[in-house]
């Protein structure tokens, strides 16, 4: 079973404050129980995002008031109308804007309590549920790796401490233990596409292979270790070519508006699948360490671009943008 205290004592120190994301559901809960066992319970803070969507939001709110007042805990709440916000992002799913909001919840409160780091509840299960998501979205080596242990998220950190821990384990616990915590009846609701997965898809897979969980782990750790290797190619490439052509003379690099250069022929001779990873890797770095909106087809049009007999032209994605000059690409 996980030991918490060793968890706390690698990424905190002894006066930081714990902020624990809590829904007061299993997996939260088994935490919080976990946390008030430890010395850094007098360092906690939970926060609660009330919804307002479901009639057991208000009971799970008030629990956790309760609770605080026992174990001595701090507690921050927040709500949101979402049927206002969704009028106003009507492209937008009702998945997608609860995390943005909650998300801006938690980057609130770690700003109050000075400190960059916010632990989430996310098990083993929610991992593979996470995997399956992503795959079926056409997601590259990151969406499937998906969560880890210690995140980076807009200079902040989530941490995820229970992630070797299968939805059964906490729950056997929690029972075993007779303790409080509430469970999510829109859970059981196959409106949303997460929900579809959860209940009907994933556990055909017990049918298949009892150890099907095990196996999706070992699978998406083995991706984590390509992605980790793909990665390092990619630095050493594009870190080669900075130091190749600064040295050279042909192009003084301005530190405040550019990131850095490559040889157009010395790109050419990597594979398509560095080529396209070197791409991938420049978008991220361009628009605050993430690659959404970048395409299959986005990708292919840079290439093409780089490629492109025209010379001192500029491709423009988001906030990445590539300028031509000559045998050289600057971005």
């Amino acid at each position: 079973m996980l030991n918490i205290q060793t968890f706390l004592e690698k990424y905190y120190s002894k006066d930081e404050k714990v902020i624990l994301a809590c829904s007061a559901w299993p997996d939260s809960m088994f935490l919080l129980y976990k946390i008030l066992e430890t010395e850094f319970k007098e360092n906690l803070v939970v926060c609660y995002f009330n919804h307002q969507t479901r009639p057991e939001t208000d009971d799970e709110e008030k629990f956790l008031e309760e609770m605080w007042k026992k174990e001595g805990f701090a507690v921050e709440v927040a709500s949101c109308d979402f049927e206002k916000i969704q009028k106003l992002y009507p492209s937008k799913s009702f998945e997608e804007l609860a995390r943005e909001k909650r998300y801006q919840f938690f980057d609130a409160v770690l700003d109050i309590y000075k400190t960059d780091k916010v632990l989430l509840g996310h098990h083993l299960d929610d991992k593979i549920e996470t995997f399956f998501f992503n795959l079926a979205r056409g997601s590259k080596l990151t969406g499937l790796i998906n969560m880890r242990e210690c995140d980076n998220w807009e200079k902040k950190w989530v941490l995820r401490p229970l992630l070797e821990l299968e939805k059964t384990d906490i729950l056997k616990f929690l029972d075993k233990n007779k303790l409080k915590y509430f469970i999510d009846s829109s859970n059981e609701e196959n409106t949303y596409t997460r929900n579809k997965l959860r209940n009907t898809i994933i556990p055909k897979f017990e049918e298949v292979n009892s150890s099907y969980k095990k196996n999706i782990k070992n699978t998406i750790n083995y991706f984590e270790q390509v992605k980790e290797f793909i990665d390092s190619e990619v630095k050493i490439f594009l870190e080669e070519q900075w130091i190749l052509i600064f040295n050279s003379g042909k192009y003084k690099i301005n530190t405040l508006n550019i990131y850095g250069y490559f040889y157009i022929e010395d790109f050419n001779k990597k594979s398509q699948l560095l080529q396209k990873e070197i791409i991938r890797h420049i978008y991220f770095i361009s628009n605050n360490n993430s690659t959404i909106w970048l395409s299959e087809w986005n990708i292919k049009e840079v290439i093409k671009f780089i490629n492109w007999k025209n010379n001192k032209t500029v491709k423009s994605i988001q906030k990445l943008e590539m300028k031509k000059e000559n045998t050289i690409i600057i971005y």
